[in-house]
């Protein structure tokens, strides 16, 4: 998942934040902004450096309210730059409130990111500053120039300036409000952490490593927790039902029942935004400048794959039944619970695939350092380490250079503790700007320190695409349309289509070795590869219940409907397992935060990826003239056109869903 708070508009709190990073001083060699973010401040010093930056922020948008005269590119939104450049000592906090072990920094930081917010909100009902970009003579200006002007002056019109001062105040409370609310939800559900206790014999059927890292306390009982790293594996190899069962329950219930109340506050108040901003839902609010276009199309989408996966759902569902009628004859259907475990066990007898033997190849320094090397085969980069403080001895950091030349910096935070992000992204810290500012990320991801699951591979190569998008989506002048600024449902395309690189032989052998010194075998891929599309039909249909869940919810008046029932009524027409009684999976969605309605994302962009990858599977995975195109024509247009555009410049023609649509019902 890509947390960058990126869009298009300059007007949006997403794209000031992509066009500020950290307290960076400009290099006498370079003149570009390089440094590192403030890993090491306190809350004092953020809680400082935030009211300093944001009074500079304020000063410098001041002065661009108050311009006169003939109005240009360079002098608007050249004013504009300067209000990001103030901001670039506190662009970090959005990454730091979610993964620094001191609650007082991330309690600082998250102060810091609603008073941004509220900036921005400002920002963006200004009148001034829109008078000003309407007044730009767009006849003389280049494509991305007049792409920036039209683009910016509709996101205004959209945010609502053209309200009255009343209506606009109105909308910056409401904004307060949503940001704060979310803020909360979010907070809920990293800190609640729950667990079970068992006796050590529930761990049968767990891989030793993951015995010997759980051992008994005093009184003879094993914890395990909800985190992703306990969480995973039990749902995997553990051959008791009750514990899985147990540690689902726990799982599905986090942040529970406070935020059910955040929640509805939630919906309720962007509704209340998307009525006095002129839409009927938050939904056609939220879609109006996305690919998908509004809440109609997505619903049609979704149906779409939805009525592909019926018989491919049905087919995998009778043959993960029968085999749980061997172990439990008077089973009826197969539960949340048992869906990983049975699917386990299938690729083991039907596909002579053991992932305990698969597992053994992939420890983590290894699986970083090959895909570190994948990146730099495919487009002539190199990965080295990057000395800087970090805010946990956990941290890794890294730069990107070609030719010697420093292209960006990241961290990654890879391990999990307690009060981290307990799932897997990245955040934009910086935007790349042309001949002014390097980009930097970072990634925050939940993976063991030793063995990884082929899974969990997968995930880090997917956050690793959006890190890449950001390093190399810096070649544009303007912050506006600098980055992963283009329309939000195109963001998770890149990086869906890197996790096909995970599936082929010739990369997993630079990688993929296990404790004796030996490469994974050449038969071993094959069989995960013949394996590999089994559970897919039924793992999709349960990302479609949780788009439907993310639309649904926020396509409609909320005094309309009850969470759990309409969560519960929607899990019955989409899902491909029954509701667990007892859980209120909504409550610790984040995504219903972060991407409010539009989750569908995740399938739109994976049918872009589907037909992306298609140039390389003609040309072949390791071909570095496609990479290079591929790298020019889509990763580096950053947001200085429609997506659409650049990704019918990179396929040579149009962008279609047929492509991954049949995909789903053909057998892989």
């Amino acid at each position: 998942m890509n947390r960058a708070r990126n869009n298009l508009l300059v007007l949006t709190v997403a794209s000031l934040i992509t066009a500020c990073g950290s307290e960076m001083p400009a290099t006498p060699e370079t003149n570009l902004l390089v440094d590192g973010i403030r890993a090491t401040a306190n809350g004092e010093q953020i809680t400082a450096d935030c009211e300093a930056a944001l009074s500079e922020a304020k000063a410098e948008f001041a002065a661009l309210e108050a311009q006169t005269g003939e109005a240009t590119v360079e002098l608007v939104f050249g004013q504009y730059e300067r209000v990001g450049d103030a901001l670039t000592g506190i662009g970090d906090v959005w990454h730091l409130r979610s993964v620094h072990p001191n609650a007082d920094v991330r309690d600082a930081a998250n102060k810091c990111s609603e008073e941004q917010s509220d900036f921005f909100s400002q920002i963006g009902l200004s009148r001034p500053y829109y008078d000003r970009i309407a007044a730009i003579d767009t006849s003389s200006l280049n494509d991305v120039e007049r792409y920036m002007v039209e683009e910016s002056l509709a996101g205004f019109r959209r945010s609502g300036v053209d309200k009255d001062e009343a209506t606009r105040q109105q909308i910056r409370d409401l904004q307060n409000e949503i940001t704060a609310i979310g803020n909360e939800f979010d907070k809920n559900i990293r800190e609640d952490v729950r667990s079970v206790q068992v006796e050590a014999s529930e761990l049968k059927g767990l891989p030793q490593d993951y015995i010997d890292a759980h051992p008994a306390d005093d009184s003879g009982l094993v914890t395990i927790t909800t985190d992703y790293p306990d969480l995973y594996p039990v749902m995997t190899y553990a051959k008791s039902d009750d514990l899985r069962k147990a540690l689902r329950l726990k799982a599905r219930s986090r942040g529970y029942p406070a935020n059910k109340e955040l929640l509805e506050k939630l919906i309720q108040k962007r509704h209340e935004l998307a009525g006095v901003l002129g839409f009927e839902s938050y939904a056609a609010l939220s879609m109006d400048s996305q690919m998908i276009g509004s809440p109609v199309n997505a619903q049609d989408f979704l149906n779409s794959i939805g009525d592909a996966l019926d018989t491919p759902v049905q087919d995998e569902l009778a043959i993960m039944l029968a085999r749980l009628q061997e172990d439990q004859p008077d089973a009826e259907s197969v539960e949340v619970w048992q869906s990983a475990y049975i699917q386990n066990l299938l690729r083991l007898e039907d596909y002579a695939l053991d992932s305990q033997e698969v597992r053994t190849y992939f420890q983590y320094d290894r699986v970083r350092d090959g895909i570190f090397k994948l990146t730099e085969d495919l487009f002539g980069v190199e990965i080295e380490p990057w000395d800087t403080p970090t805010w946990h001895e956990d941290v890794e950091t890294f730069q990107i250079k070609e030719n010697g030349e420093l292209l960006g910096r990241f961290y990654m935070d890879n391990h999990p503790r307690p009060a981290k992000y307990q799932h897997a992204a990245h955040w934009t810290l910086r935007t790349g700007i042309k001949d002014k500012q390097i980009p930097m990320s970072g990634l925050a991801q939940n993976f063991p320190k030793g063995l990884m699951e082929h899974s969990q591979v997968e995930t880090f190569l997917h956050e690793f695409g959006h890190l890449l998008h950001n390093m190399f989506a810096s070649t544009q002048k303007w912050s506006p349309v600098a980055g992963m600024s283009m329309e939000r449902d195109f963001v998770e395309a890149p990086s869906q289509m890197l996790e096909e690189w995970i599936w082929d032989y010739d990369t997993l052998s630079q990688f993929a070795i296990n404790e004796q010194g030996e490469t994974i075998p050449r038969e071993l891929v094959e069989k995960m590869v013949r394996a590999r599309y089994f559970g897919r039909a039924t793992g999709t249909a349960t990302q479609i219940y949780y788009a439907n869940l993310s639309l649904n919810f926020y396509n409609r008046d909320p005094e309309s409907f009850d969470l759990d029932e309409l969560m519960k009524e929607l899990e019955a027409r989409y899902a491909a397992y029954p509701h667990l009684p007892g859980t209120h999976f909504y409550a610790n969605f984040g995504h219903l935060n972060g991407y409010s309605s539009n989750y569908y994302t995740y399938q739109w962009s994976l049918a872009i990826a589907t037909d992306l990858f298609s140039r390389f599977e003609e040309a072949g995975l390791r071909n570095t003239e496609v990479a290079n195109d591929y790298r020019r024509k889509v990763l580096q247009a950053a947001g200085s056109k429609p997506a659409s555009d650049f990704v019918a410049d990179f396929l040579g023609r149009e962008f279609s869903t047929d492509a991954y649509i049949k995909s789903l019902q053909d057998d892989g």
